[in-house]
């Protein structure tokens, strides 16, 4: 004979045991926040360092600070004010070590060259970020960047063109495939400057006595390297024009 009595009945069980899954998860995680909130506290911020800020500078940036929940720790948003409050960073990499060490990687932005904006005098690193104002007499050992009209100056922020200026954002594309192999070909402190009136084929002045032709954007790192083996075979007497011809070639048209 089946019973009558609702607290009994197998249907009102089932009922209250839909609960206890969903209940148990809330448990269970309010149990690990609790946890994670007690323990996994910041004891240790290590830097590894490879720029001109010191430990100090980049972990006052970073506003990450000893104490603070290990897994709360918002790494994306500690390296953007780095950026932004550190303009010669290049690279920030922040990572969590149990039970208690945050790891703050930093590559600093080395200046290539420099451009005179508004009166000021702008240095920028090798891919175009624009690191800052400094004075005439720090502009030594870097190359002018001419003809390059920006829209946005910004220290710590990367240079900006007009969106429908085509013609501007080929010169920086162009600014930002150079900088690079001139850097590490070691050319950089024998240039005077690097104009891009014509993107389609930029010219450097070189020991102020040779101009060259730089052609159109296309295996630049290569053609890097063969200007740097033509200037060095020439004479420090010879002065005069190279155009860089295709392939493995440079001609010199000597004044």
């Amino acid at each position: 004979m089946s019973s009558d009595n609702p607290f009994t009945s197998p249907n009102r069980l089932r009922r209250g045991s839909a609960w206890y899954g969903p209940l148990t998860l809330v448990l269970l995680f309010l149990v690990v926040m609790m946890v994670l909130s007690l323990f996994f506290r910041v004891s240790e911020i290590q830097v590894v360092n490879a720029s001109e800020y010191s430990e100090e500078e980049i972990i006052r940036a970073s506003g990450i600070q000893e104490g603070a929940n290990l897994f709360f720790v918002d790494r994306f948003s500690a390296a953007s004010t780095i950026f932004s409050k550190l303009p010669y960073m290049d690279t920030v990499s922040i990572r969590r070590q149990l039970p208690n060490k945050i790891i703050i990687q930093a590559e600093g932005s080395a200046p290539a060259a420099w451009m005179l904006l508004d009166e000021e005098y702008w240095l920028i690193d090798r891919n175009g970020k624009m690191l800052g104002t400094v004075s005439e007499a720090e502009l030594s050992g870097y190359p002018e960047i001419r003809s390059l009209e920006p829209v946005t100056v910004i220290a710590g922020v990367d240079m900006m063109v007009a969106e429908n200026d085509e013609r501007n954002a080929q010169r920086l594309r162009y600014l930002q495939e150079l900088l690079t192999p001139l850097k590490a070909e070691g050319m950089l402190p024998y240039i005077q400057w690097i104009d891009f009136k014509n993107p389609q084929n930029p010219s450097l002045r070189l020991d102020n006595r040779i101009v060259a032709y730089l052609g159109e954007m296309d295996s630049t790192t290569y053609k890097v390297a063969l200007l740097r083996d033509v200037t060095e075979k020439l004479s420090t007497d010879d002065a005069g024009m190279l155009y860089y011809a295709g392939g493995n070639s440079w001609t010199f048209s000597p004044d």
